[in-house]
């Protein structure tokens, strides 16, 4: 199936966007929905439970590097295909849960399925394929796919009336039946070969490359902290502000459309200033957000969760357009697969770290303690900018 067309590309598009929206509900979003159940029907303190998590996470950044060479030898049918497949299958083996064994077992194979299906691999597969042409997809993607946090309230309903275990089960058949077939049969298993140009798409001057590739993956990092913070305790969080549950995973449900809307803005707005400038802006929110909910407290959740959901929004764009503007299309697949490393194992340590915070601080200090990182990560990229912007002014 040759992709030659835009009719084409739009399919490719709508493809990957909207089974975005299932693979990252059914799980990376799923732990914040899940930890309380879990930890009172096996028994477990709330550590181990997020341990598998976490686990999964670790295991896919060491397979990251890997899966991004694989992509950028042959595209992503297999790679996408067989993530949804495996994804499919750790959400049944999860179902059948009795003690710690099986449950990290069970994320070991959901963790290799999100590395082989999520974002990275998603963006991966599209810069292979469309390479010039990926910008326009990857933001098309973010925006069909940012309604993932729509899922809380679902799962949340759904493991009320028929318990956890069938809702895993239930979560796992669109995978396995559904989007591992549709990919295996829609993506081409072919790719362009590279073709050598006097000029180079590259910004990034040579001698700059580790720096700014450094200073690329710290902002990914700190920024992956506090995203992944928030994913698995935004609900226990807004409960320690003096929200119900139901309340809580209702605000955070407004997380999703927030994306959706930050990248719209993003979409139409953002293409008359410079990338790494419209980064900055959307950077820049995130802590803004954190700290008007800290000094406004509770009566603020609504602001915090739509400016939130803007900036990281725009964040899954930034993260998908800005290596191949500053380092060229040309081996954009494995440099994702790269930068993917430190973040997933920064997410997989976040947790360990991030629930025994949120169960023994008051929650607005675990809130203010993301403001200061978030800050953090402003900083890094107005540096990563300044080198970028000095070293193509001195070429």
């Amino acid at each position: 199936m040759k992709f030659n067309n835009k009719k084409q590309a739009r399919l490719f598009t709508f493809l990957i966007g909207f089974t975005q929206i299932y693979a990252w509900a059914t799980t990376y979003y799923l732990p914040a929905a899940l930890i309380k159940v879990i930890v009172s029907d096996l028994n477990q303190n709330s550590l181990a439970i997020i341990g598998g998590f976490s686990w999964a996470l670790f295991v896919g950044g060491l397979c990251a590097p890997k899966i991004g060479s694989w992509i950028e030898l042959e595209g992503g049918r297999r790679p996408l295909s067989l993530g949804s497949l495996l994804m499919g299958l750790g959400l049944i083996l999860l179902s059948q849960t009795q003690g710690l064994f099986v449950w990290y077992a069970a994320w070991t194979v959901v963790g290799l399925g999100m590395a082989l299906g999520l974002f990275n691999a998603a963006f991966a597969a599209i810069g292979r394929f469309f390479r010039h042409e990926a910008k326009t997809i990857i933001i098309r993607v973010t925006l069909i796919s940012g309604f993932s946090t729509l899922f809380w309230p679902l799962t949340t309903y759904l493991i009320q009336a028929v318990g956890w275990r069938t809702t895993m089960v239930l979560y796992a058949m669109p995978h396995i039946f559904i989007w591992a077939p549709l990919f295996f049969f829609n993506i081409p298993n072919w790719v362009p070969a590279y073709v050598e140009t006097q000029v180079s798409d590259q910004r990034v001057i040579p001698e700059k490359i580790k720096l700014v590739f450094y200073l690329l993956a710290i902002y990914a990092v700190l920024r992956s902290i506090i995203g992944t913070t928030i994913s698995v305790g935004i609900l226990n969080m807004f409960e320690g502000l003096g929200l119900a549950i139901s309340a809580a995973a209702l605000i955070a449900s407004l997380i999703g459309p927030s994306q959706i809307v930050g990248r719209l803005i993003e979409i139409y707005f953002g293409r008359n200033f410079d990338p790494l400038n419209s980064s900055i802006f959307w950077t820049a929110v995130l802590p803004a957000s954190i700290f008007i909910l800290v000094f406004m407290g509770v009566s603020s959740a609504s602001i915090f969760a739509i400016a939130y959901g803007m900036s990281n929004g725009v964040l899954a764009i930034t993260m998908g357009v800005l290596p191949m503007i500053l380092f060229g299309s040309k081996g954009y697949a494995e440099l994702l697969g790269k930068l993917a490393l430190p973040v997933l194992i920064a997410q997989s340590a976040t947790p360990l770290l991030a629930i025994p915070l949120i169960e023994r601080l008051p929650a607005i200090s675990v809130f203010f303690f993301a403001g200061i990182l978030g800050l953090a990560s402003l900083g890094c990229l107005m540096f990563l900018s300044s080198v970028s912007k000095r070293g193509r002014k001195n070429s």
